[in-house]
């Protein structure tokens, strides 16, 4: 019923009319973030949910969550996931239609290292962060990832500053800027990577907390099947076999805030785009399985790691004026062998938690 035909049935009846109207619209947000975990079950959280205490709880416990999210594509690949995730569209819309139709772009080399060139080439049409530039050509957009097509892809054809992981350091393509700027050469100088170099991937947790089997043959091509994980002594090695750990996503979550403070994200009145892409669930769901407990041990640390992220970040831009939204390029189905012994062999599509936070703790949506 309007205010107006409210207030005059209250007086109709003796009653004193007492209307509250906002006395100001909501300001807008000052950083939009988006964090997209490769290779992530919608099930995970309900899986995991109880021993999460971190940044995953977080978007689970106090986000608008979606449990029925579709991809609405055949091939669930990560270049085809993430190029839909800021672009509202289909693959075949944005013409990304499988990891080998991806970034691949022998023309844009990389800076610094040694790797396949890559851009964004093929993408089709235009993304969140060419809308928010329309509006206000001074948005400052950062993307960051473990993988090429995970930094590029949700960001489109933008020139932005987008970087991921090749040999040990973070960099990107000639087509996106000449040289890397001085905050991430900086931070490529402390080879994070490197000084794993001869240690060991431990469970984060007492054993007893983990139900799955340390030691299936089926597991990583039957090699390394069991805790502790070695990483090579040499340096060069260790910075190789990062990607494959929880560190990779440590090291993209620690460029990614020294990126938001280099460029001062959200500090200003209309929005900032920052978009996170967490690859290391994807390589060790490959190399181990839904159902290991390396995948368990991986999930509980990206937890504590991502709390640790969003903490440091509201240092930066205030909760209140942040949007954060987590989401998955796909999903992944058992290892055969695993489901022929009577494991899990149901999926549920990745779901996507979104929150807008405000100085009254609401969880409207965005």
């Amino acid at each position: 019923m309007p205010i107006a035909s409210l207030a005059r049935r209250g007086a109709a009846l003796g009653l004193a009319a007492v209307v509250t109207l906002p006395t100001e619209a909501p300001r807008p947000p000052q950083l939009e973030v988006l964090v997209v975990i490769d290779q992530f079950r919608g099930d995970y959280f309900d899986r995991y949910g109880a021993a999460l205490r971190g940044g995953l709880a977080r978007f689970s416990r106090e986000g608008i969550v979606y449990t029925d999210a579709h991809q609405d594509h055949a091939i669930t690949e990560t270049a085809p996931g993430h190029a839909t995730t800021l672009s509202g569209r289909s693959p075949a819309s944005t013409g990304i239609l499988a990891n080998r139709l991806g970034v691949l772009d022998s023309a844009s080399p990389l800076l610094g290292v040694k790797g396949a060139g890559a851009s964004p080439h093929r993408f089709q049409g235009t993304t969140l962060a060419d809308w928010l530039r329309a509006r206000d050509p001074q948005t400052r957009v950062l993307s960051v990832s473990r993988k090429d097509r995970g930094a590029i892809l949700p960001i489109g054809r933008a020139k932005a500053d987008v970087f991921w992981y090749e040999s040990g350091r973070f960099t990107a393509s000639t087509w996106y800027r000449p040289t890397l700027p001085a905050w991430l050469d900086a931070w490529n100088a402390r080879r994070g990577a490197a000084r794993l170099a001869g240690r060991s991937w431990t469970l984060s947790r007492p054993a007893s907390e983990y139900p799955e089997p340390d030691s299936m043959p089926y597991e990583n091509g039957g090699r390394s099947v069991t805790f502790p994980h070695r990483f090579p002594a040499d340096t060069a090695a260790a910075e190789g076999a990062v990607g494959a750990s929880p560190w990779a996503d440590s090291l993209t979550l620690d460029v990614a805030l020294e990126g938001a403070r280099a460029l001062q994200l959200g500090r200003r009145r209309t929005p900032d785009l920052l978009v996170v892409g967490l690859s290391a669930t994807d390589i060790v769901g490959h190399r181990f399985g839904p159902d290991s407990r390396e995948l368990h041990d991986q999930l509980l640390r990206l937890d504590g790691w991502l709390g640790s992220f969003l903490d440091s970040l509201a240092v930066l831009v205030p909760r209140e004026r942040t949007v954060l939204a987590l989401t998955a390029d796909h999903g992944v189905m058992p290892f055969p062998e695993r489901s022929g012994q009577g494991g899990r062999a149901s999926i549920r599509a990745p779901c996507i938690s979104k929150k807008r936070a405000s100085s009254s703790n609401s969880t409207t949506p965005r």
